[in-house]
């Protein structure tokens, strides 16, 4: 690996810590608890064939709803941390820890 390719791959690296992984990861959550939210709405609990034993829809839908806390926790927590405001474009692109990066010392 030649010097310049050593330094680009370097600079590539350090640019995922400039991204804000936390602001990111909330909206992430947050558009899966979108999609668990239509497909539950979207399952009739009365179609259910609770009496067919090869059926496994029920078993995956209560799957679903007991996750469904666990994500939207984690989504909360994360909120929280990261600091969320609802603005998605403004939160991504907020740099993370530039409180402490030495450009901007003086």
């Amino acid at each position: 690996m030649t010097f310049e390719e050593k330094i680009k791959d370097l600079e590539e690296r350090l640019a995922a810590y400039e991204q804000n992984g936390p602001a990111k990861l909330y909206y992430s959550l947050n558009r899966k608890m979108n999609e668990m939210g239509a497909l539950l709405n979207k399952t009739d609990l009365g179609k259910i064939e609770l009496d067919n034993k090869d059926s496994k829809e029920f078993e995956r839908l209560f799957k679903l709803l007991e996750k469904s806390q666990v994500i939207s926790n984690a989504a909360e927590a994360v909120k929280q941390f990261a600091g969320i405001s609802g603005d998605e474009k403004k939160d991504v692109e907020k740099k993370p820890f530039t409180d402490r990066l030495a450009e901007n010392r003086t």
